[in-house]
């Protein structure tokens, strides 16, 4: 029997946490025994969760599909629990708004069947090993929102563990949660992953495509 804990963060709302413990009802308390946290913090849920097999971050505005957790645990053991998951998010109108990035950080979509190796993930709805978790402990609050999923992975993959996108849709929103991206953020994410020119670039490619955006919503 492997233990779980399931760490709810930011705005949890009260029909996901239902949801949550409905699908937790229907697995078997022989392969998995789940406690759950609530916290607006994600590290605060995780250190008061103490030592367990599997920790599973799930932001609360974001509703886990028929089945979502135990895929997530069934896929886990399928890569010898060795590598992060994460499930890819689906907005009301079909849009996928969260999952696992390319290396140019471009949401990619799930395999219907199989898990896909991804380059990193941002976190909404993700699985975290014990054997991770006792390498690098909890997100640490360098960066907040999507960047903090973004640095657990890198941080991962240096240590020799793989992200990977788990089979098909997990989750559903009505919007995506905001991303609390800055510029400035991810200079420092890109000055640590891919060195100073790399950075340099990708930074004024964003600052240009920014001020595109917004000059045209000016005159719109």
């Amino acid at each position: 029997m492997k233990t779980v804990a399931l760490l709810i963060y930011a705005e949890a709302l009260e029909p996901v946490i239902a949801e949550c413990r409905r699908q937790i009802d229907l697995i078997p308390a022989d392969e998995y025994t789940f406690e759950v946290f609530v916290n607006p913090d994600l590290d605060e849920a995780w250190r008061s969760a103490g030592e367990r097999d599997f920790y599973i971050w799930l932001h609360g505005l974001v509703t886990p599909v028929d089945g979502a957790l135990y895929s997530l645990l069934d896929n886990s053991s399928f890569l010898g629990d060795r590598a992060l998951l994460v499930g890819t998010v689906q907005d009301g109108e079909g849009r996928i708004v969260s999952g696992g990035f390319s290396r140019n950080r471009r949401l990619m979509q799930p395999d219907p069947v199989i898990p896909v190796a991804c380059r990193m993930f941002d976190g909404l709805f993700a699985l975290v090993p014990q054997v991770v978790y006792r390498r690098l402990g909890v997100l640490g609050g360098r960066y907040r929102g999507q960047l903090a999923g973004f640095d657990y992975c890198m941080r991962a993959r240096k240590a020799g563990y793989p992200s990977v996108i788990a089979p098909g849709i997990a989750c559903t929103c009505p919007v995506r949660p905001d991303p609390d991206r800055t510029l400035a953020a991810d200079f420092l994410l890109d000055l640590r992953s891919k060195g100073l020119f790399t950075a340099i670039w990708y930074f004024l490619r964003s600052a240009f495509r920014r001020f595109v955006i917004h000059n045209l919503s000016v005159y719109e």
